[in-house]
């Protein structure tokens, strides 16, 4: 891991200590220089603002366990693997995604994860773009993806991760559905 990295995952972990007590708008980045024991110009170095910083911890989740690449599916695993992470460290996304302003990590978690299915799809497909009906779809589809997840950090902790990954992989509109299909049916 790099300096570059390991700064990065400093205040990574030092935001989602402040998380567990504070919300994201009250977090300041002094305070968390402080806590961290960085200069704010180093903070500054990586990252914009706190929003940044909660949308690269976000990403670091993400690309684990997603595609980065436009030839990869994603897999029930993969989300299962993310929804537990999630889970595991619970009172920082709770925090980071009860949120609504701007640059809150929820419309991050919206443009990111339609962003992904949509270049899969057009991959898949052979095509440059989606059609209106897929557009829709799949934007529909991660908006109600995004609320659901709230709901269930909030609120249903007798759900496994595994159980809401199915109950969201059955929910998804054909378009996407079909590429954790086509994974069940190549894993026969």
């Amino acid at each position: 891991m790099t300096a570059s990295e390991r700064t990065k995952q400093l205040l990574a972990n030092g935001l989602k200590e402040l998380a567990a007590t504070s919300s994201l708008r009250k977090i300041r980045v002094g305070e968390l220089c402080e806590r961290c024991g960085v200069d704010r110009r180093t903070f500054y170095y990586h990252f914009r603002d706190i929003y940044d910083l909660a949308a690269w911890i976000f990403e670091k989740t993400v690309i684990t366990y997603y595609p980065s690449k436009s030839h990869v599916r994603p897999t029930r695993e993969g989300l299962t693997r993310v929804l537990e992470r999630f889970r595991k460290e619970g009172a920082f996304y709770r925090c980071a995604l009860a949120e609504d302003s701007q640059n809150a990590l929820g419309r991050y978690y919206v443009s990111r994860t339609v962003a992904m299915y949509s270049m899969v799809v057009q991959n898949i497909r052979g095509r440059e773009r989606l059609t209106d009906q897929e557009s829709f779809s799949i934007t529909y589809h991660c908006i109600g993806a995004l609320g659901m997840t709230r709901r269930w950090l909030f609120s249903e902790p007798e759900r496994s991760a595994e159980e809401f990954a199915e109950y969201m992989i059955q929910s998804m509109p054909p378009v996407i559905r079909s590429l954790y299909e086509t994974e069940q049916e190549e894993a026969k």
